[in-house]
């Protein structure tokens, strides 16, 4: 449609006509009449009614208009506005203000060295864009420069991540730096760290227990999905030595095992959802919360992963898979059993929160691109050398500081500006407030890729408007679907 049509998007459910304003991010159902003119009310009504008498009749039409205009005027609906894709900071000393206060998570790589050598790991040779498993270590002259430069420009509640490579390989060196921290008599902070899970030892257990560091173990299921992939470096499946270590915190302190720890799912061809909601809801070892399990699939982008293990068949039958589940998650939600729902949850509740929870605001003239971190505020990744990054999955790509000589507030705000530019036809698409993107999704290397945007956009675009039909359809079957999302909150 032309600019100067009303910013909607039109769908059908088999019962049923809606129109979602993007504008006021408003869903509306509406008759078959209103359904087909509604394209046109921004031009001449005289054509309107020549277009469409002899289908719907000029009484009939002339009615609906009526109604349509009454709608503009009392709901702000039905708009021709379409924003500037911007996210508002117009010079470096806007940069500047950002980040002088609003960080919130620093992670540390403390070492490029890990105990596994994980099939589909990003570290593992076979992504063309990363490095490969090193061998340096972070010293703590920059871990201190790095916690020193972050303390001093967040207010919120400080989080402390440790990464690698293998974190538990060093763990003198988390020692060093919790104490460290501790030592500045900060008001509110957390520590947070990701582990294989292989190298927990009494000490190591009871230490994190007494500072509450949260713990994200990756553990794929049960021994047979999990062994396929994660490996010690002689090839030697993993499963056993974290099932052991796992029981070991448990016994040494229950609530630290219950409220603590929580595992990273990482989903691999060939799909066994049956095998891994068995494992983790069913399996008397686990007292799972719905936010200590996580899911994360292989990155398809530039690895030569399924090619080297014979899974290119298999990674195209995951959409299969994940449709069933979807089947499963509606029916449940029509049927008000949304509380016996287990691994569907953790993979549809973000995109269906996100559209029963979307602010009903009108739009501003100026929109920033969802879902996109400004760099270093969200979360700012420091690794092994001391170089400053959006996050741990952009690493060695796009640095945007480092440790002795603080952020390169320049180049952030020319990252900035570039994604606006990359983005600025998101003006004319309906999705762009229920859209997420993400730097690493589009860029190649440290550069942005047209094709990859033109993949995620085609993807989104799907995903949106079938997420946009089962939500009405789910809610014409059952008004009260969506309370239990009443207090679901995502970014």
């Amino acid at each position: 449609m032309q600019a100067s049509s009303p910013f909607i998007k039109k769908f059908k459910t088999e019962k049923n006509n809606y129109i979602y304003d993007v504008n006021s991010n408003k869903i509306f159902q509406v008759n078959e009449t209103i359904f087909d003119i509604v394209d046109y009310i921004g031009g001449k009504k005289e054509e309107i009614l020549k277009k469409f008498e002899n289908k719907y009749g000029i009484n009939n039409i002339n009615k609906n208009l009526k109604l349509i205009n009454r709608a503009k005027t009392r709901n702000r609906i039905l708009s021709t506005n379409r924003p500037n894709i911007s996210f508002g900071y117009k010079s470096t000393n806007d940069i500047k203000c950002v980040l002088n206060s609003n960080l919130s998570h620093l992670v540390l790589e403390l070492t490029e060295r890990c105990n596994q050598s994980c099939k589909y790991c990003g570290f593992s040779g076979r992504y063309s864009n990363i490095r490969a498993h090193g061998k340096k270590d972070m010293s703590f002259e920059t871990a201190k420069k790095a916690i020193d430069f972050f303390t001093k420009r967040s207010k919120k509640k400080l989080s402390i991540g440790f990464y690698g490579g293998e974190p538990l390989l060093r763990f003198d060196f988390i020692q060093e730096i919790i104490e460290y921290v501790k030592d500045k008599k900060l008001k509110d902070y957390e520590f947070t760290f990701t582990t294989n899970g292989t190298l927990f030892k009494e000490e190591m257990i009871r230490y994190l227990s007494k500072n509450n560091v949260l713990i994200l173990i990756s553990l794929d299921g049960p021994k047979h999905l999990h062994n396929r992939y994660r490996v010690f470096k002689n090839g030697k499946g993993t499963y056993n030595a974290i099932l052991n270590n796992l029981k070991k915190i448990k016994k040494i302190s229950p609530d630290f095992f219950t409220n603590k720890i929580s595992y990273n799912v990482v989903l691999a061809p060939p799909y066994d959802f049956e095998s891994i909601e068995g494992f983790f809801y069913k399996n008397p070892l686990f007292e799972l919360r719905q936010d200590h399990i996580l899911y994360s699939a292989v990155d398809p982008h530039k690895t030569s992963f399924f090619k080297d293990f014979n899974l290119e068949d298999d990674e195209k039958k995951i959409h299969k898979e994940i449709e069933k589940l979807r089947n499963r998650y509606k029916n449940s939600l029509i049927e008000g059993n949304y509380n016996n729902l287990t691994i569907e949850k953790q993979l549809f509740n973000k995109d269906f929160s996100r559209i029963n929870n979307r602010p009903m605001d009108l739009i501003r003239d100026e929109f920033a691109p969802q879902g996109t971190c400004f760099p270093g505020t969200r979360k700012l990744f420091v690794n092994v050398d001391g170089y400053f990054y959006m996050c741990e999955r952009v690493n060695s790509n796009y640095t945007i500081g480092n440790v002795n000589h603080g952020f390169n507030h320049r180049r952030i705000y020319n990252f900035l500006k570039k994604y606006e530019e990359f983005f600025k036809d998101c003006k004319y698409c309906w999705a762009l407030r229920l859209c997420m993107k993400c730097f690493n999704n589009i860029r190649n290397g440290d550069s942005f890729s047209e094709a990859r945007k033109e993949k995620v956009c085609r993807n989104n675009l799907y995903k949106i408007e079938n997420n946009l039909l089962d939500y009405c359809e789910i809610r014409e079957k059952n008004a009260e679907a969506f309370k239990p999302f009443k207090n679901i909150v995502y970014g």
